[in-house]
């Protein structure tokens, strides 16, 4: 190794000494890599340097150039490490569901617990966030008892059809129902309740196809959940009222590497110029044309339409036994 790679090192490790750590989780696959380099540049650059940052990326799959990438990205007090959880993903087999733009990633999170038994608390955001704001502040929120912090799913709240599949498929109140692309996780208390052995047996139990392993994540943390301020995961639609959001999610059809109009996208380009992806994603959105726009609007309505079949079994099973059925669909009691 070159010395002035090793002196680099030790000035890293003596620069670090004494701080605190708050660990970060993400899940990703090639597909994602460009939108979470961008996520990551944009949490570092924002966060405060009280503190050093272990950014754990959870891979089945990823290219070595991406991990290259991705790497390059960390900085004084930020590193990146990657984990590959293909052995506990095998577990799952066939009970795993997968629809439309959803991976197997989007079911890592539940992994985390057991995987960094060094942790007591920690954060996971989603790949296709722009953080804005300090993701320290959001670490020091208080969840002693809890089990998750979160902001509400603005979907639910905005979109009839979406609010009432909440509320009477998943068995959740639209104003506690809550987004699991930002999560503040108590990973203590999630080993105690066992969180993946209880996914598990969840998902044995009832196949939710709306949003998937996000209405398995409310109805286990129901009751043990603090709902956030919306600045930390504002979906990224026009919105004249919202305050400064601390962090953008680009979820749906709100994406800047697609379409024009979107909120944030002059900052999301910004921190994309500081990542090894900005050619990649200029090219996705030049290319991104008339079809994939089609194909993109008939995805959301397809999913206005399967939470408008999802509703429609649910009022016909519980029809006569409205209690008893819905306990039997989502517990087998």
């Amino acid at each position: 190794m070159h010395r002035s790679v090793e002196r680099k090192k030790e000035m890293k490790k003596s620069s670090n000494a004494g701080r605190e750590i708050i660990p970060i989780f993400f899940a990703v696959d090639d597909n994602y890599a460009p939108y979470l380099g961008v996520c990551v540049r944009s949490l570092i650059h924002n966060a405060s340097k009280s503190y050093d940052y272990k950014i754990h990326i959870l891979i089945d799959d990823l290219s070595d150039e991406n991990k290259g990438r991705l790497t390059s990205l960390q900085t004084e007090n930020a590193t990146v490490e990657f984990v590959n959880v293909a052995s506990r993903l095998d577990a799952f087999g066939r009970l795993i569901h997968l629809r439309d733009y959803y991976t197997k990633a989007t079911y890592y999170r539940f992994f985390i617990p057991d995987l960094f038994p060094q942790y007591a608390k920690g954060i996971y955001l989603d790949c296709d966030m722009l953080v804005l704001g300090d993701i320290s502040e959001l670490y020091r929120v208080d969840i002693n008892g809890l089990l998750v912090a979160a902001a509400r799913e603005e979907v639910m709240a905005n979109v009839p059809v979406f609010g009432e599949y909440a509320e009477q498929v998943v068995g959740i109140p639209c104003e506690y129902y809550f987004n699991a692309g930002m999560l503040v996780m108590n990973l203590t208390e999630m080993r105690k309740i066992r969180i993946e052995e209880e996914f598990v047996e969840l998902l044995s139990q009832i196949a939710f196809r709306v949003t998937q392993d996000q209405d398995y994540l409310n109805v286990i943390c129901s009751g043990r959940s603090l709902i956030l301020s919306q600045t930390w995961n504002k979906t990224a639609y026009p919105d004249e009222n919202c305050e400064i959001p601390q962090i953008v999610h680009f979820k749906i059809n709100y994406k800047p590497w697609r379409y024009d109009g979107v909120m944030c996208e002059n900052e999301f380009w910004s921190y994309a110029k500081e990542t090894a992806y900005y050619d990649d994603l200029r090219r996705e959105k030049r290319d991104y044309g008339a079809s994939d726009r089609e194909r993109d609007r008939l995805m959301y309505e397809n999913l206005m339409a399967l939470a408008r079949h999802e509703l429609d079994a649910y009022y016909a099973e519980t029809e006569d036994a409205p209690f008893e059925a819905n306990a039997k669909r989502l517990y087998g009691v």
